[in-house]
């Protein structure tokens, strides 16, 4: 009985995160720039933590082989810590443009596999999946090159899939939490 109190006071923190993922879904929706930048800013700090943690931990502690190898881990997580927190959106837009880099990439790979694997007798038409891994090679490659010549549009339309995500999130939380609340009413 004490869980069932317990579960039934505690409604408020599903609403809480409800009202926290509706917000920020909101803003990414209608701010998908300022969303990014925050979110990269975020992400900044924990890098630049990781950093400064990790040269401590081995300037104090680490006494095993690769220690080069951490000191620039290190070093390397500083650096990307600070360039996300001082200039997000142009971290951002370069991470997409390694993203949209590996793309254009895999779409050449998957053209390539694609028109390899056509079967070697004339006139039998196209091999199972060539059709699909031709189709697929060639969407990574177009997206590939919107990437790499636009990271902005990638930035906004990654920042509003996040915002339709976390408003779905959002409501869901805040319903479950209405669900809870009306549930266990009467187990206070």
């Amino acid at each position: 009985m004490a869980t069932r109190s317990l579960i039934g006071r505690s409604w408020w923190i599903l609403m809480t995160f409800g009202v926290i993922a509706i917000v920020f879904g909101l803003i990414a929706v209608f701010q998908p720039l300022a969303a990014i930048a925050a979110l990269t800013w975020i992400m900044g700090i924990m890098a630049l933590a990781e950093g400064v943690s990790t040269l401590f931990m081995t300037a104090t502690a680490y006494r095993g082989a690769g220690k080069g190898w951490l000191i620039g881990y290190g070093v390397l997580s500083i650096l990307f810590g600070l360039l996300a927190i001082f200039d997000p959106l142009s971290m951002a837009s370069a991470l997409l443009v390694l993203v949209g880099i590996w793309l254009i990439i895999a779409g050449v790979y998957r053209l390539l596999l694609g028109l390899r694997i056509r079967r070697p007798v004339a006139g039998q038409g196209w091999a199972p999946g060539e059709g699909w891994t031709v189709l697929s090679g060639v969407l990574a490659l177009l997206l590939g090159i919107l990437l790499v010549v636009s990271p902005l549009s990638g930035l906004v339309a990654t920042a509003l899939w996040i915002g339709i995500v976390a408003l779905v999130y959002g409501v869901i939380q805040v319903i479950a939490a209405l669900r809870v609340r009306k549930m266990f009413a009467g187990s206070r």
